[in-house]
C-alpha cells in the first residue's frame, strides 16, 4: 500500500552573507569549531549592540564550562572574529573582547530575529562583498564595470517587485526615458576655449517620465508605457519610477539597445542647451503595437503620448478614440521636422494638441504665413501652444483663440500645467476651463 507523501511548504529563504577563509582546510576548520559549535549562538549573542563583552560576565553568565567558553573565544580570535585586551572596570583590570567587522557581521547572524542595526549590517555586508566580487573580477581580468551593471540590473529586478500593478490607471502615460546629464555654465567658451561649469548632476528625466513622478506624487495611479536600454541608466530609471510610485510593468527592456542620453548645458541667463545622443542601437520608444496596453487603454481617465513612434501613436490615438478616451499628444521638434503629412495620422484623432515654444518657432519658420491655420487643416483638436516665454494660446476650433499669460517664463510647457491639465481632463472640465486652472497653478 503507498503511503501518503505529506507536502511541506518551503520556508522563505534568510538572504545573508556569511564570509569564510579562502584556504580549503581553513574553511573547512572555521564550519566545524565557530559555525558547528553549541556555544556559536550564546557566546556571540553575549556580545552588546557595541559590539564587546567581559570574559569575566561571560564565564559567570552563559550555561557553558569556563574551559569550553575560553576554547571558543580563542577560536574566534584565532579567525580574526574578535580581539582581545584588558581594561579597568570598577577599579579591577579585566579581560574584554570586541568583535571584529567581520565578528560583528557573524554575531548577527545568530540573532533570534532581524537586529535593530539591520540597515547598519546589511550596508557592511553587502559593500564588503562587493568588493571582494571587484577585487576577484581585477584577478581574473574581468571588467568590474560588468559586476557593478549586474548589481544594478539586480537591484533594480528586486525593487520591481514591489511595483504598482494598476489595472485601471487613472492615466496611461506613453513616451520616451531618458538619463540626463545637466551642467550649469555662467558663459560657454568659444570654440577651443575653457570654461569653469558646475559638476554635472546625473538623473533620469524626459518630459513623459517627469510627469508620471508629478502625477503619482499628487496621488493618481499612473502607468508608464515606455523602454530602456538595459544597461544600468535604463534599470535606474525603473528604479526611480518604481519608488515614485507609478506602474512599470509595460517598460520594455531592449537587451541589444542603450538607454536614451541626454545632455542639457544652462548657460546663464540665456537660456538650455539640449544634446541628446540618437543612433541605431538607442533605445527611444516602444517599436510596435503589441508592446501596447490594450485594455488599459480602455480603462483610463486620459491617455497622454509623448515621444512615440508615428505608426504606433496613430494606432493607439484611434483605439483612444474608438472608446471615447481624451487623448493629449505632446509633439516635439523631432517630430514637427518629420512634417504634417507624414503626423496626419496621429494629428487627426487626438483630442489635445501640445506645442513648446522651440516648435511654436519651427512652425512658424517652415509653415509661414500661417502655421495655425495649417495644423487646423488636419486636426480638430483643442492645441495649446507656448507662444512666447510668457504667455499660453488655445486654439478651439470655430472659436476665437484666447491668450493667457504666465508668470513662469519658459519655453516649455511647465510640469505643473501639464498635471493640472491631466488632471482636469480627467474630472471632466472642457479644455478652456481646465487651461484656465492650469495657467492660474502655474502663475
Amino acid at each position: 500500500m503507498l503511503g501518503m507523501i505529506k507536502q511541506h511548504s518551503v520556508e522563505p529563504l534568510w538572504p545573508y552573507l556569511l564570509f569564510l577563509p579562502v584556504d580549503r582546510e581553513n574553511r573547512d576548520e572555521f564550519v566545524r569549531t565557530v559555525l558547528a559549535s553549541k556555544l556559536a549562538r550564546t557566546v556571540l549573542s553575549s556580545f552588546g549592540e557595541d559590539g564587546q563583552a567581559l570574559q569575566r560576565d561571560q564565564i559567570e553568565n552563559l550555561p557553558h564550562s569556563n574551559k569550553s567558553i575560553l576554547s571558543y573565544l580563542k577560536t574566534l580570535q584565532r579567525f580574526g572574529l574578535i580581539v582581545t585586551s584588558s581594561t579597568i572596570h570598577n577599579g579591577k583590570r579585566v579581560v574584554a573582547h570586541k568583535l571584529t567587522k567581520n565578528g560583528w557581521g557573524l554575531a548577527r547572524f545568530y540573532f533570534e530575529g532581524l537586529p535593530s542595526d539591520v540597515e547598519e549590517l546589511t550596508a557592511f555586508l553587502l559593500e564588503d562583498y562587493l568588493t571582494r566580487l571587484a577585487t576577484l573580477y581585477r584577478d581574473q581580468g574581468i571588467s568590474v564595470s560588468t559586476l557593478f551593471e549586474i548589481f544594478a540590473r539586480m537591484r533594480a529586478k528586486a525593487i520591481l517587485d514591489g511595483s504598482r500593478a494598476y489595472t485601471k490607471p487613472d492615466f496611461l502615460l506613453f513616451g520616451a526615458a531618458a538619463f540626463n546629464t545637466q551642467i550649469e555654465c555662467e558663459k560657454l567658451p568659444a570654440l577651443g576655449g575653457l570654461t569653469r561649469c558646475s559638476s554635472p548632476i546625473r538623473q533620469s528625466g524626459g518630459p513623459t517620465v517627469d510627469l508620471a513622478l508629478a502625477l503619482a506624487k499628487e496621488g493618481h495611479e499612473i502607468s508608464l508605457v515606455s523602454s530602456v536600454g538595459n544597461d544600468m541608466d535604463g534599470w535606474n530609471i525603473i528604479t526611480n519610477l518604481v519608488q515614485g510610485n507609478v506602474d512599470v510593468r509595460h517598460i520594455i527592456v531592449e537587451d541589444d539597445k542603450y538607454t536614451n542620453e541626454s545632455i542639457i548645458i544652462n548657460e546663464g541667463k540665456k537660456g538650455s542647451r539640449t544634446l541628446v545622443g540618437v543612433g541605431p542601437t538607442t533605445s527611444l520608444s516602444i517599436t510596435s503595437p503589441s508592446q501596447v496596453p490594450w485594455n488599459e487603454i480602455e480603462t483610463s481617465k486620459v491617455v497622454y503620448i509623448g515621444e512615440v513612434f508615428v505608426e504606433v501613436a496613430a494606432t493607439i490615438a484611434a483605439h483612444a478614440k474608438v472608446q471615447g478616451i481624451p487623448t493629449i499628444y505632446r509633439c516635439s521638434v523631432p517630430y514637427l521636422e518629420l512634417g504634417l503629412n507624414r503626423l496626419k495620422p496621429v494629428l487627426s484623432q487626438v483630442d489635445i494638441l501640445l506645442i513648446s515654444n522651440r516648435g511654436w518657432q519651427f512652425l512658424k519658420q517652415n509653415l509661414t504665413p500661417h502655421p495655425l491655420q495649417k495644423l487646423r487643416g488636419i486636426t480638430d483638436a483643442g492645441i495649446i501652444i507656448k507662444q512666447s516665454k510668457s504667455k499660453y494660446r488655445l486654439s478651439i476650433g470655430g472659436e476665437k483663440d484666447l491668450i493667457f499669460e504666465s508668470k513662469l517664463e519658459s519655453n516649455e510647457i511647465s510640469e505643473s500645467f501639464m498635471v493640472s491639465l491631466v488632471a482636469k481632463i480627467a474630472e471632466g472640465l472642457d479644455i478652456h476651463e481646465s487651461v484656465e486652472h492650469s495657467i492660474n497653478l502655474e502663475n
